[in-house]
């Protein structure tokens, strides 16, 4: 499933704009640039963000509030549900300036094609109804506003959508609702999905930055 040496840092080089890369290091963030080389993807993050440690998002999807009886059975689902490889935010989680504040977010969840295989779906789109329908069940209020003709990064076929939601947390006052775009796609065996949160209510809107990360993915 690998890439050579060489095509890798050819393709980095191209994509990263002069930032180094160690061949033998299968993961680097480096400025804004998130490379993992043995899942052969690379992005550019939005300017200004922080990529957040994996290791800390434990504590922060501890403190969300799932819908309905899901809360109750909260650290089971979790702990059926794979964290994210990656985390970027617009803002510092751990700042008592940002408490109570939503912050918009991108995550990139992967997940191995054998993980699923016992799941019986017929097709990715298919996979990604039932995706669907279980996020919509973990979620308040969980709606698809808008479903986009697939197409195509790096000669990968992607599928986007545009959702929105109720979002609740032990450190917010009150309920916000969120708008939610997914960018699902399958690649050398692996299953990608990118969730890209934001908040009109409280004014936290990130589409341009959305529009600037999507731009810069690569597949590879």
């Amino acid at each position: 499933m690998g890439i050579g040496r060489r095509e890798f840092l050819r393709l980095s080089s191209l994509a990263l704009a002069g930032i180094t890369v160690n061949p033998l290091q299968a993961v680097v963030t480096a400025k804004d640039v998130y490379v993992n080389k043995k899942l052969g993807i690379l992005f550019r993050k939005p300017a200004a963000w922080s990529f957040v440690n994996v290791k800390d998002f434990g504590k922060l999807k501890d403190a969300q509030i799932l819908a309905d009886e899901w809360e109750d059975m909260k650290d089971e689902v979790w702990k059926e549900l794979n964290d994210p490889i990656c985390i970027a935010t617009k803002y510092p989680h751990d700042l008592p300036q940002y408490k109570g504040v939503f912050s918009p977010t991108i995550t990139l969840h992967i997940t191995p094609k054998k993980e699923l295989e016992d799941m019986g779906y017929g097709s990715f789109e298919e996979l990604m109804e039932m995706s669907g329908y279980g996020v919509s069940q973990l979620l308040k209020n969980f709606t698809v506003i808008k479903r986009y003709a697939p197409y195509y990064i790096s000669g990968c076929k992607f599928y986007e959508s545009d959702a929105e939601y109720i979002f609740e947390h032990k450190e917010m006052v009150n309920p916000v609702k969120v708008e939610l775009k997914t960018l699902a796609a399958k690649h050398n065996g692996f299953y990608y999905n990118f969730n890209c949160h934001q908040s009109s209510a409280q004014n936290e809107i990130a589409v341009n930055e959305f529009e600037e990360f999507k731009k810069s993915i690569r597949l590879i």
